[in-house]
């Protein structure tokens, strides 16, 4: 057998399919050229089905063109799409849509992601398609799957840019977002009706709502304010000295939710239906809900929905009694998000995290391997029993560094800083951390379930979070620990 057919058939596919997508960003191929070689591959593909080389070989190069032409065609929006309009000279402009995201209140202003349907203008109207960013600078509710008029200046996203690359078109691009609407007090909104939501984003709204509640009334406000960003991706109200000390000790993905936190709501959850007695199968399958509504609670970012999808592979495998392959995971994962947004193989958040968990998956055995040759060999003795005792202690060396290593290029392109002291911070902080997820979710089933158990577990949140920021500072603080360029 060819060592091409010995590659596992998803992760083969997701490389090709990807590389199609960058082969489309530098390459302008026409869009009927490409369909035309997907066509030819695809029957290629059919007639050579029987010589398995051939066949495998045809169907990766489908993959390519198919993904070098769902880019395409994602950069071609309909005719009615807002991104083609040229709506700034409009002055004051009325769109009418719905609601699209959960509402952000801000110190000045309310935002939200509109999905555009109608556009009124001089008199006007028209049906539009697209996406547009809302600030409303004035008080009021809005709920997800509002549908309303809304009135305003309307705008493109400036093009700038600072110290670590950042672009913010671009960000709001990848989104699908064209325009920003500023509706200043004064301006007209109308609300229509309450009827586009999503029921099961909008229950996963509501939750988040009455768990946000619950660590703002128990918890001290900066802890409140830390704990809703690490376990509900509420980032801004995120202290400023914090987030600094989190990106110089570079163990900043503990603020964006991922893999690492998704894991720790598994947990969470199966250890919770376990303990009130729920069969094995039975746990896996109330899970697999939980995990859906935790990723629309929280945003469903790239690095969120490749954890939940992995974790959902993980548990439908144990319930089939399969074991799972990490790699094809990932890849499932990546086929999955790109083929809703291309675009986003250029995020930042993407990037990071499939290269950390490829470089844990390919990098940590091979580091742990060479740890533990290096103690036996550094102390003959230690062996059995002594080696067993260190296991933990090994493995969470073996993860950061592997973690480290995979990331490192990328954070020092994108970020400008080169963090030493990163390998230490993670086995220090990463507990930390998971000690407060933990304890935030036991506070909230408390407040519920129990209020009397709730003052205390407060309390115990609060310690831990006070020496998780110490702790960060700390660390920040040691000579050499981080360097900006």
């Amino acid at each position: 057998m060819s060592n091409l057919e010995q590659i596992p058939v998803l992760t083969a596919t997701a490389v090709f399919f990807i590389s199609g997508i960058l082969m489309m960003s530098f390459i302008n191929i026409p869009f009927f050229v490409l369909l035309a070689f997907c066509l030819i591959m695809l029957t290629l593909t059919f007639s050579k089905r029987k010589k398995n080389f051939v066949f495998v070989l045809s169907l990766l190069f489908l993959c390519l063109g198919l993904g070098g032409l769902h880019l395409k065609n994602h950069l071609r929006p309909p005719r009615n799409h807002i991104a083609l309009l040229d709506l700034q000279k409009a002055g004051n402009i009325q769109l009418g849509g719905i609601i699209d995201s959960d509402p952000t209140y801000g110190k000045r202003k309310i935002n939200f992601v509109f999905k555009v349907k109608k556009i009124m203008s001089n008199g006007k109207s028209y049906d539009a398609q697209g996406k547009a960013l809302v600030n409303i600078y004035s008080m009021g509710r809005f709920y997800y799957g509002d549908e309303l008029i809304l009135e305003g200046s309307l705008y493109r996203p400036f093009n700038f840019g600072n110290e670590t690359n950042f672009s913010y078109r671009d960000y709001l691009q990848k989104q699908g977002i064209s325009y920003i609407l500023n509706v200043k007090k004064g301006n007209k909104i109308v609300f229509l009706a309450d009827n586009g939501a999503n029921p099961f984003k909008s229950l996963a709204f509501k939750l988040k709502h009455s768990f946000e509640d619950i660590l703002k009334h128990k918890l001290w406000p900066v802890n409140s304010a830390v704990l809703s960003a690490i376990i509900l991706g509420e980032r801004q109200n995120f202290p400023e000295d914090i987030r600094r000390a989190f990106i110089q000790t570079g163990t900043a993905h503990i603020i964006a939710i991922s893999g690492f936190n998704v894991g720790i709501v598994v947990f969470i959850f199966l250890i919770f239906l376990k303990a009130i007695g729920i069969k094995r199968k039975a746990r896996y399958l109330v899970t697999i809900p939980i995990l859906v509504i935790h990723m629309l609670a929280v945003g469903a970012s790239a690095s969120v929905v490749r954890a939940t999808v992995m974790a959902l592979i993980v548990l439908i495998a144990y319930l089939i009694e399969r074991e799972p392959h990490i790699i094809n995971s990932l890849s499932l994962a990546a086929l999955i998000i790109l083929a809703y947004n291309p675009l986003q193989i250029f995020d930042i958040g993407f990037q990071l995290s499939f290269i950390s968990v490829l470089g844990i998956v390919i990098l940590s055995p091979k580091i742990l391997s060479l740890s533990r040759a290096f103690l036996c060999g550094l102390i003959p003795r230690m062996k059995g029993r002594k080696l067993k005792s260190s296991k933990v202690m090994l493995n969470s060396f073996a993860v950061s560094l592997a973690a480290w290593l995979a990331t490192f290029g990328l954070v020092a392109c994108y970020f400008r800083i080169i963090s030493p002291v990163t390998i230490l911070a993670n086995l220090i902080i990463v507990p930390l951390v998971s000690l407060s997820i933990i304890l935030g979710f036991i506070l909230g089933l408390s407040a519920i379930a129990c209020p009397q158990l709730a003052p205390p577990i407060a309390a115990t949140t609060n310690f831990v979070l006070l020496f998780l920021f110490q702790a960060a500072f700390s660390l920040s603080r040691l000579p050499f620990a981080y360097f900006y360029f």
